[in-house]
């Protein structure tokens, strides 16, 4: 069966996806990033790294023959008057090419020495590094690289700016290529889903959810990929005194619950799916559960309705949380970018814990050509369990240019076991 799912589901080889993530970094490399130094206006980019203690954002702008820093790598981007891009690694290895022009002669002088030369040389009005005290992802410059890098570039220190603005598009934009082929990564994560949520996996009385998760794993990892977080599975039950319960034996009468992504091609994807133990004999779930159902899919149309670019993240939540309480949903909302990293930079709608405004990350706007992870639940009282229940849900969409679409299938039922 697994290498007929592998055929069903089109897993590149992994030479083929090499191929295809370098076509899209190069692509991006020569349009997405010169149209952001532009906007943000900044002259040039220096980003720097050392093995073994990588910045996050080199991943996403090294070629696949590249896996470290190897000792030190400096990458300098410049925007000339001209508003033409030049790339130059500061690294001796080939693979960098042509992806970037190799300009550091070791046998003249030291990596340092050679970045001294070329900032002079070029005399930008502003020098972006990768120091952010709100996004994780824009911070990977280490405390020593930077006083390094602020001695050698003293008479300059004073044009530094972070490089957040930048790398928060970079990291969220996505291109027209890589926006063709994301849904049909964010169908595969649906299909194992839909693998895992079957009788083919869970036996009631007998799997747990931790068997479940196991499965996942084990099957995720058996087609060549890997997940984008740890998945977790958990139950909604009759009678029960917790929302969630986790390592217990799956039984008729449950709902299972599970959230789980994958990372292909350099992109991730996160999702929660629902499925529902049928008692022998039956044929649905209960109608109170689908009515609940129904209501997390109505209050996923609100969201749906009010994510629109050029609207904060903020500005999304209390839009889509208002229209919830007039229609009398009691319910949570905390959506959130994804892209290379599950929880990508970009605009946050509201968080778990914070169900309000978010301070900067939830200022920022969305923008075409984006995608998110849309993550919310409702909670209903269901007549057959005499209790309230909640539902929780998650669908990927992407902004399309400025229309939004669901990247996958979306769930309107539950999976039935």
């Amino acid at each position: 069966m697994g290498s007929d799912w592998k055929q069903v589901t089109g897993i590149l080889p992994l030479k083929k996806r090499e191929e295809t993530q370098n076509r899209w970094l190069f692509h991006r490399l020569n349009t997405l990033l010169p149209s952001l130094m532009k906007k943000h206006d900044v002259d040039m980019w220096v980003v720097s790294s050392r093995e073994y203690n990588e910045d996050p954002i080199l991943k996403t702008l090294f070629p696949t023959t590249i896996d470290s820093s190897g000792r030190l790598t400096i990458l300098v981007f410049y925007l000339d008057e001209n508003q033409q891009m030049k790339r130059w690694v500061l690294h001796p290895n080939p693979g960098f090419e042509p992806f970037y022009e190799r300009i550091w002669s070791p046998e003249e002088y030291d990596q340092w020495e050679c970045l001294k030369r070329l900032v002079e040389s070029h005399d930008p009005d502003s020098i972006a590094l990768n120091y952010s005290s709100t996004f994780a992802a824009c911070d990977g410059i280490s405390h020593s690289l930077f006083e390094h890098i602020s001695m050698l570039l003293d008479e300059y220190s004073h044009k530094f700016v972070s490089a957040q603005q930048i790398i928060v598009d970079w990291l969220s934009v996505r291109t027209p290529k890589e926006l063709t082929a994301y849904p049909s990564i964010a169908e595969l994560a649906r299909s194992i889903a839909g693998e895992a949520l079957s009788q083919g996996v869970i036996h009631p009385g007998i799997t747990t959810t931790e068997d479940v998760v196991d499965w996942i794993r084990q099957r995720v990892l058996g087609l060549g990929l890997e997940t984008s977080f740890y998945p977790t599975v958990d139950l909604q039950r009759k009678g029960a005194d917790m929302d969630r319960l986790e390592g217990e034996i799956i039984r008729c009468g449950d709902i299972v619950h599970m959230d789980f992504g994958i990372r292909y091609l350099g992109l991730a994807t996160d999702t929660q799916q629902l499925a529902y133990v049928r008692y022998p004999g039956e044929e649905e779930a209960p109608e109170g559960l689908q009515s609940a159902l129904q209501t997390a899919l109505r209050f996923e149309d609100i969201i749906f309705e009010e994510m629109k670019v050029g609207r904060t993240g903020n500005e999304v939540f209390h839009r889509s949380m208002k229209k919830a309480r007039d229609e009398g949903i009691e319910a949570m909302l905390y959506s959130h970018p994804i892209g290379n990293h599950c929880h990508e930079t970009g605009a946050l709608i509201g968080l778990y814990d914070q169900q309000r405004d978010i301070p900067i990350r939830g200022d920022l706007p969305i923008t075409c050509n984006t995608c998110y992870a849309m993550e919310f639940n409702i909670r209903q009282y269901v007549p057959e369990w005499n209790q309230s229940v909640p539902i929780y849900l998650e669908e990927p969409v992407a902004f399309i240019k400025e229309r939004l679409e669901f990247m996958a299938k979306r769930q309107v039922s539950f999976y039935l076991i």
